[in-house]
């Protein structure tokens, strides 16, 4: 029995000496001028140190969607905000795009078209949002941006870092280590600087809200991509050069 239990312990042990090993390399300073999306694919040289969030801004134009605005404001609340700070708007897509019934290369996006009654949206306002940011995309580049990401999915687990000024790269191609990457705090800070800003250009709106719409879709697409459902979560705290690690339940499946 006690020989059984060893190999139990360490074999649950593994993950988080691997996500250990991960972030303990990858760390890297946060940048809060632009934001990426959770997506374990970014490269080692691609928006590093942005603030990792479900969809980038796209993904923040997905939770307005989900709360009733229409894809026109849910695109302009946010890209007025971003750009009124000096910054551009952050979406990405991948090579997989237009291949097998995938509409765009974020999974997070994807998923919501294709499960779109658990986002508390339809697939035409989704179509309809993603029309509007790539005809943006096209008439004003320089305020926009995008990012192709060229990889296979290989996420070992998911990181929620949870200090505002360090972050973790997600891919070391190195040795081919892949993480999901999730800036809570960061994520938050955003949602309150645009609930403020929004609120004094005399638009009503509800940061508790927000954030609880923004978490319910990332926790929905946590549980329906094959590439994260069921992986181990971690907690991390990377302000200092040891970093804080605890081990959380595995993602949800749907």
């Amino acid at each position: 029995m006690s020989e059984q239990f060893t190999q139990i312990e360490q074999k649950e042990k593994e993950p988080y000496e691997k996500a250990k090993k991960h972030i303990e390399k990858m760390r890297v300073s946060a940048d809060p001028t632009r934001r990426k999306c959770v997506d374990g694919g970014y490269r080692e040289n691609e928006a590093v140190g942005a603030t990792a969030i479900p969809g980038a801004d796209l993904g923040i134009s997905m939770s307005l969607l989900g709360m009733g605005y229409s894809p026109q404001e849910a695109f302009d609340y946010v890209f007025n905000f971003v750009t009124n700070q000096g910054q551009s708007y952050c979406w990405h897509t991948d090579t997989h795009e237009g291949h097998e019934g995938c509409e765009i290369g974020c999974g997070h996006c994807n998923i919501a078209i294709q499960k779109s009654d658990l986002y508390s949206t339809t697939p035409e306002k989704i179509k309809e949002l993603l029309k509007i940011i790539r005809q943006k995309q096209e008439s004003n580049p320089e305020q926009m941006e995008k990012i192709t990401l060229d990889r296979e999915h290989k996420e070992q687990g998911i990181l929620i870092v949870t200090n505002p000024d360090y972050t973790v790269k997600p891919w070391d191609e190195e040795t081919d280590s892949q993480y999901f990457i999730y800036d809570e705090t960061r994520h938050q800070v955003f949602l309150q600087q645009l609930v403020s800003f929004l609120k004094k250009q005399g638009i009503k709106m509800d940061y508790n809200k927000l954030l609880d719409e923004s978490e319910k879709q990332l926790e929905k697409t946590l549980g329906l991509l094959p590439s994260s459902k069921n992986k181990p979560i971690f907690s991390v705290d990377v302000s200092e050069d040891n970093p804080m690690i605890i081990q959380l339940n595995n993602a949800p499946s749907f």
